[in-house]
């Protein structure tokens, strides 16, 4: 797949939101990371974890983010959606492969990688889990990758 840069305004892909600088590791527990900034956060665990019934979570992944778009009234989005190794990989730099669905938003947005309703990447700077205006509002987390959080999202994937 043939791989097209994003548009950059300011230093980063239109679809980036600033606020993805702010990202830190917030928690490491055994099967759980928690990244955190000012506005918004992103809680990735092991799915069999959070839903022991369902057998086909195995070896899968929950990404959950909150964005919190106006503290006082607690105006917020959250969403969640189930990552396979391979997403985990692609999204956080890990790996260059994208998902089946990619090709579509690589074309659209410009990207290294994607997966449609999962994430998009050019280098260092991802969004999950779709492109994001770059504007106050958008419904999606920005996140600048670390060598920081690509430790952790190593170390987390190697636990069994």
């Amino acid at each position: 797949m043939e791989k097209k840069k994003p548009v950059f305004v300011c230093g980063y892909p239109i679809w980036y939101h600033h606020h993805g600088h702010k990202i830190k590791v917030d928690k490491k527990i055994k099967g759980w990371i928690s990244l955190k900034g000012s506005a918004a956060s992103l809680d990735i665990q092991k799915a069999i974890n959070r839903f022991p019934s369902l057998e086909y979570l195995k070896g899968q992944w929950l990404a959950d983010w909150t964005v919190v778009q106006f503290g006082p009234t607690e105006e917020m989005v959250k969403g969640r959606r189930v990552f396979t190794v391979a997403d985990l990989q692609n999204a956080f730099g890990l790996d260059e492969g994208s998902g089946p669905s990619g090709e579509s938003l690589i074309k659209l947005y410009g990207a290294d990688v994607a997966e449609q309703m999962k994430y998009i990447r050019w280098k260092e700077f991802l969004n999950i889990p779709c492109p994001g205006t770059g504007n106050d509002g958008d419904p999606n987390i920005s996140i600048l990758i670390t060598q920081e959080i690509q430790a952790a999202a190593t170390e987390l994937i190697a636990q069994k």
